[in-house]
């Protein structure tokens, strides 16, 4: 019998909508098609008289074009859904990779001296049960994901601007995105959402606000005399991106990005030489970014510098860790 976490999650997956993508992928054919024949008409063109040459690269550009106009809502339905999907496999793989180190926890109390055979057998089958759960919820997640890139050229297409029509308060200039299908199960994965009271939405909905671009905090002056504790933290990878090795976080400031000199080096688009920092302070271990063309993220949203929370999914470029204080 599924326990309630596993129909929570495939719930959640099921409320994925994929109408759109077999059209997609049937515009996205014949733009292929239409693209060849553009670059083969160049080895052609001398072969042919200028007029006919530009009548019918004209009329290939005007079937794009076409295509582009038909495919364009379709891709912005597509990329909502694939931000639900996204949202949750964040979750999955940051659960997965939770339960995998509970796991390798038992073994070492184990050997320890901690719990004798029985207990750990009992144990270790509990875990078992969970491991396979998670480990099932990921490779769905990604088979959906698999579906979605068949539609796209490229990933970074389905990772553009959010879709969602903005709705506005009288006289605010904040827009808020309207989520809709099983809002409870993904609003449970985006720790980071924030319901709002009013904005004009439909009754019952839930109004997500995205990041403000706000200007940088000033720093507050330190407080004399005060004691500061801390606890430990690291950054577990999520993905080949992020490397193989959890990375301790401690007192001092961690430096992230491409260069050689930096505590915690990504390479790979979209990562800056001197990309991040995180840290220590009374509130906790706290991540900015370092002005950067593409950003760096958490829980999905472009952030300029943020306290961290437990569970936190950062990203840089294509490098995903999860935050664990403990």
């Amino acid at each position: 019998m599924a326990s309630p976490e596993e129909n929570q999650w495939q719930s959640a997956l099921g409320a994925i909508d994929l109408s759109a993508i077999e059209s997609l992928k049937t515009i996205k054919s014949e733009q292929d098609v239409l693209d060849e024949r553009l670059k083969a008409m160049e080895g052609l063109k001398t072969d042919v008289a200028s007029a006919v040459y530009v009548r019918v690269r004209d009329d290939y550009r005007k079937r794009q074009q076409g295509l582009d106009e038909q495919s364009r809502p379709l891709k912005q339905a597509a990329r909502d859904q694939y931000a639900r999907l996204r949202t949750l496999l964040d979750k999955f793989e940051a659960d997965h990779e939770a339960v995998r180190l509970d796991q390798q926890e038992l073994e070492l109390r184990h050997k320890l001296g901690e719990f004798d055979d029985k207990e750990y057998a009992r144990r270790d089958k509990a875990i078992e049960a969970t491991v396979k759960e998670k480990a099932e919820a990921r490779a769905r997640a990604l088979e959906l994901k698999a579906r979605f890139l068949e539609a796209f050229h490229a990933e970074s297409e389905l990772e553009g601007p959010a879709a969602a029509a903005p709705v506005r308060d009288a006289g605010s200039t904040q827009q808020f995105s309207v989520l809709t299908g099983n809002d409870a199960a993904i609003a449970e994965a985006r720790t980071h959402e924030v319901p709002v009271v009013g904005g004009g939405g439909p009754p019952g909905k839930t109004q997500i606000m995205p990041v403000i671009d706000i200007p940088d905090p000033v720093p507050a002056p330190a407080v004399g005399g005060a004691t500061q504790i801390f606890r430990a933290a690291r950054l577990i990878p999520q993905n080949p991106e992020a490397g193989k090795q959890n990375c301790a976080l401690t007192l001092k400031p961690l430096s992230i990005g491409a260069a050689s000199g930096n505590d915690l080096r990504i390479g790979g688009p979209g990562v800056d030489p001197k990309h991040a920092q995180i840290t220590a302070t009374m509130a906790g271990f706290t991540i900015a970014d370092l002005n950067t063309k593409h950003g760096t993220r958490v829980n999905a949203e472009r952030i300029r510098e943020r306290t961290l929370q437990h569970d936190d999914v950062i990203q840089i470029g294509a490098a995903r860790f999860v935050f664990r204080e403990g």
